[in-house]
């Protein structure tokens, strides 16, 4: 912490429910508990960049007669983040790249074009023993859509060289969930750097809740939140500096403000596209609720007091605006990610909510949206357990380290088609974030504890320190190779990722 940022108490891990646990849902103590006012201290990191702009979306490119033809350049340019003209290694002319918008059944084209340089590495890798690797090796993956791990789709085992291009060609399930995921680079040991540089952009699969009366005919707005840090014009290694130091994107922008009319209904979009933070929001300006999580939509809508979304996850919500105007600090809440300086997240605002203009009448908020698959009842064909360790600069799961390597040995071996449960455990003084490829998951169990209620699915999904949760997978569809990895980004790059390998 700076000194113009007030210290916060930790959390008690024994005073986070369950329900924090999975998604924040009910948490609305813990605002309290982490001692937010409702006005975020002073921004140290916001100097000289532009905030209070108003939200603007990403630019969207849509699919059209069953496919969609995208190029990704990823390469060094000036963008703008926040207002001011920054050096980074991004996909386009923007900080956020496109948003991809498919349906079910389209095939999704993706020539990815590696401009990056050679033997490159960003500005203030620190310290020594976390550097990366020189290089510009890279390569492209679809977090959270349901298609092959093969190659042309979803491979992260390919090395893309600079100068060297590659035809991807997703080919989406006919039956494929409607809702929001996105795409960043996945080549073992750069992950991290890329990233904060700004190379990743959200998808959108149409469907579902775009046709049900009262969402579908809202206003929907995409917010991708992105974390980086920039030195002089050029952005930085995410190790260079506290978490006080970094910037919070929306969309390219620091501090956008939101505007919303007294009374009206908002679809909110949200994807934490950061490489580490714990986004950790109260709802202000209105009432909120949840409509679907990691790309499954929820049986009936959650009323929430609290956003929260590891890294990699998203969030569809329906905002109710109240009807007195007003200007609120949408806030990011203190977070002890790690007992470290490099884990103490800072409070600071993220946006401003500003309901103005002309009333509208409140709608109602739809009661049914959908069926959603209930695994508690399913046959469970093996019983797995997944263990984050860490000794850093080494991170481990199950006792190993992850090597990018063409032939690296499977840890697990599902067969097609079948439902196993896995108990993630967390034996490390951090939080980690689980994610795994090509199939989302359902939590059945914190702790030993039954999660009662609609069914949870998530396919990332915050693990406390010393916690166990107990998950649910079906394999469905396609069998190969693919990983499962800690969603904090150097964890991963520095070890914490196995892989999986379906088999028929």
């Amino acid at each position: 912490m700076t000194p113009s940022a007030p210290r916060r108490p930790r959390l008690a891990l024994a005073a986070i429910t369950a329900a924090t646990v999975v998604g924040g849902l009910g948490a609305g103590g813990l605002v309290a508990a982490a001692g937010s006012s409702g006005i975020a201290p002073p921004c140290v990191a916001c100097a000289g960049f532009v905030t209070g702009q108003l939200l603007r979306e990403p630019p969207t490119l849509v699919s059209a007669h069953g496919h969609l033809d995208v190029t990704l350049t990823p390469g060094t340019r000036t963008v703008l983040v926040a207002g001011r003209g920054v050096s980074s290694q991004t996909y386009s002319s923007r900080f956020t790249a496109p948003t991809l918008v498919v349906r079910p059944g389209d095939r999704l084209n993706v020539l990815l074009r590696n401009r990056l340089p050679v033997g490159y590495l960003p500005y203030g890798q620190f310290p020594p023993a976390y550097t990366q690797p020189k290089g510009g090796l890279t390569n492209l993956h679809v977090h959270g859509l349901h298609v092959s791990p093969k190659a042309p789709q979803d491979d992260v085992f390919l090395n893309i060289p600079p100068g060297h291009s590659y035809q991807y060609r997703y080919d989406l399930p006919a039956n494929h969930p409607s809702g929001v995921f996105w795409y960043h680079p996945h080549h073992h040991h750069y992950v991290d750097m890329q990233t904060f540089g700004g190379q990743s952009g959200a998808i959108v699969v149409r469907g579902g809740l775009d046709d049900l009366p009262g969402i579908g005919n809202l206003r929907d707005r995409m917010m991708v939140f992105q974390g980086t840090e920039v030195r002089g014009h050029a952005t930085t290694s995410s190790q260079y500096e506290v978490p006080a130091k970094r910037l919070i994107l929306i969309n390219g922008q620091l501090q956008p403000r939101i505007d919303i009319r007294p009374g009206e209904s908002q679809r909110w979009r949200i994807v934490n596209a950061t490489t580490e933070r714990f986004l950790r929001m109260a709802p202000v300006g209105g009432e909120y609720w949840i409509l679907a999580r990691d790309g499954v939509t929820l049986a009936h809508p959650s009323r929430t007091r609290m956003l929260f979304l590891a890294p990699g996850q998203r969030l569809e919500v329906l905002v109710r605006a109240q009807q007195q105007p007003g200007r609120f600090q949408l806030i990011q809440t203190y977070f002890d990610q790690r007992p470290t300086p490099f884990g103490k997240q800072p409070e600071v605002q993220v946006a401003t909510v500003v309901v103005a203009g002309t009333p509208m009448a409140p709608q109602a908020v739809p009661t049914e949206l959908g069926p959603v698959e209930d695994l508690r009842g399913a046959d469970i064909a093996a019983r797995r357990r997944v263990v984050f360790s860490q000794s850093p600069p080494k991170f481990f799961i199950n006792g190993k380290r992850f090597a990018h390597d063409g032939n690296v040995a499977p840890m697990f071996r599902p067969r097609l088609n079948t439902v196993e449960e896995w108990d993630l455990v967390n034996k490390s003084p951090e939080w980690h974030n689980f994610h795994i490829h090509i199939n989302p998951y359902q939590v059945v169990a914190i702790n030993g504890k039954p999660l009662r209620g609609q069914p949870y699915w998530a396919d990332s999904l915050a693990i406390p320190p010393g916690s166990r949760i107990t998950i649910r997978q079906r394999f469905a569809d396609f069998t190969g190779r693919f990983v499962m990895h800690c969603h904090v980004l150097v964890h991963e790059d520095l070890g914490m990722m196995a892989t999986v390998e379906v088999i028929p």
